[in-house]
């Protein structure tokens, strides 16, 4: 499926595609905290690239459902991710593999990392597809 076919099918089915983006980024940050951050325990480097992969995808519906909105696509990765975190360690609180997750860094730098990627994700095809793709169905 090239791009223009890609993003006309979300101009189609807005609604389907942000709550697929959305329960994307929620779930990928709430699993994915505890493999993706390099030096503490349970580090993956195949859980990363398919985090990352992820978050692409969403950042690519992101820029079918709204044009030049950067710091709100920003916050509302923000948000997601936060979310997500606080959905995990709100299920599985107590659990001793998850002491080294827990500190201050990891749960504030984690979030806007993550958000910071996705909006990177973001700019980028926002910048390589603006060209050539019709958004006038927006």
């Amino acid at each position: 499926m090239s791009g223009e076919q890609f993003y006309n099918q979300i101009g189609k089915s807005r609604n389907t595609f942000l709550i697929f983006a959305t329960i994307n980024i929620l779930f990928f940050s709430g699993i994915s905290f505890t493999f993706v951050i390099p030096g503490l325990k349970g580090f993956s480097l195949i859980f990363m690239v398919l985090t990352l992969l992820m978050y692409f995808i969403a950042a690519n519906i992101f820029v079918g459902l709204f044009k030049d909105r950067i710091w709100f696509v920003f916050m509302i990765c923000i948000f997601l991710n936060s979310l997500g975190m606080g959905w995990r360690l709100w299920l599985e609180w107590g659990e001793f593999s998850l002491v080294e997750h827990t500190g201050l860094v990891v749960n504030i730098g984690y979030p806007i990392v993550s958000a910071i990627i996705i909006t990177l994700f973001y700019i980028l095809s926002n910048f390589l597809f603006r060209k050539k793709v019709n958004f006038s169905q927006r």
